[in-house]
């Protein structure tokens, strides 16, 4: 709850300050590669979180990684972070900021789950039908879940449309209980 709390109030001021300065795609771009670092090499994170480096240490090595690859907007805020001893919260402030700037583009994430690999036309059949049943542009994230059988299931937000093999066979197996009980409650 704190996380959120803390991820949400530095995501939004972050947002806010490169709206004002037209620097969101950049910031996103630099947040993209400070994240893909830290996902490569979790040892980073562990080193930029650990409690007896001192600040000073710590913006040196954020300098030394990403002096030349990120904007001096984006180093000052991460040097903030630091300051702040915020820096367990990175992946958690980019996760919000990322969502701030899907909102403002009208931009929702299918989270898509399916038995089989979809070839570039299903995919970008699945974008269209998504996009007209939302009214949103579509990012689909796609895992394979071979034991679904068929089909695919797919979750927007907290919306969830279930159209696997094993759902359907769920359901046809529940409708013919229902029945069979139906059946037997009439006969009685």
């Amino acid at each position: 709850m704190i996380q959120n709390a803390i991820s949400r109030r530095y995501a939004d001021a972050l947002f806010k300050a490169a709206q004002e300065n037209g620097q969101v795609d950049q910031v996103l771009s630099d947040w993209q590669l400070v994240v893909s670092f830290l996902q490569q090499d979790p040892r980073l994170g562990e080193l930029l979180q650990h409690q007896r480096l001192s600040v000073r240490r710590k913006k040196e090595i954020v300098r030394e990684l990403w002096a030349n690859r990120v904007s001096r907007f984006f180093l000052g805020f991460l040097e903030l972070i630091i300051d702040k001893r915020r820096e367990r919260f990175l992946l958690a402030i980019y996760d919000v900021f990322a969502g701030k700037v899907r909102q403002a583009r009208n931009v929702a994430i299918a989270e898509v789950k399916t038995a089989f690999a979809l070839d570039k036309q299903s995919e970008l059949d699945l974008i269209k039908a998504l996009s007209k049943l939302t009214g949103k542009q579509i990012e689909l994230q796609i895992s394979l879940h071979p034991e679904l059988i068929g089909g695919l299931a797919v979750k927007i937000g907290d919306r969830v449309i279930d159209g696997s093999a094993v759902k359907q066979l769920q359901l046809l197996g529940m409708r013919l209980v229902e029945r069979s009980h139906g059946k037997l409650e009439v006969g009685t």
